[in-house]
């Protein structure tokens, strides 16, 4: 399946470097629009105002967590709580990967991660949320 490379993706993350390097790698792999937010409560600003497509979110962040945006996102109306949802962090138990996929997760990246696997994952989490 091709992914559209036009959607819109909101990488959320409070390591400012990071940051960076996830939207070089969106925009390596073929996306032309990011959007950028430092915590889960920026995330959902831009949410509220901006036609998003997709979000990479790291869990663990001041203010909001991104677990409390996912939770924010599902509850949302149509059609933010349709979004494909990854989460990329550093928390590799089994309980948080569990938690994360009962709170609506798509996809789960656990850090360092390779170019391959974030659009490996991306494609899994808009096939994921296509079929429903």
């Amino acid at each position: 399946m091709a992914i559209d490379t036009n959607l819109r993706v909101l990488v959320v993350e409070d390591n400012g470097n990071l940051r960076k390097v996830l939207v070089n790698i969106i925009r390596k792999v073929g996306f032309k629009e990011t959007v950028e937010a430092d915590n889960g409560a920026s995330a959902w600003e831009v949410l509220q105002s901006e036609k998003i497509g997709l979000v990479l979110t790291d869990w663990s962040m001041p203010g909001m967590s991104g677990m409390d945006l996912v939770m924010k996102i599902r509850a949302a109306p149509e059609p933010i709580c349709n979004l494909p949802v990854i989460m990329i962090t550093a928390m590799d138990t089994k309980t948080s990967i569990v938690t994360a996929a009962k709170q609506g997760v798509d996809a789960y990246i656990i850090k360092p991660f390779s170019i391959q696997t974030i659009l490996q994952k991306i494609e899994e989490a808009v096939k994921k949320r296509a079929a429903g």
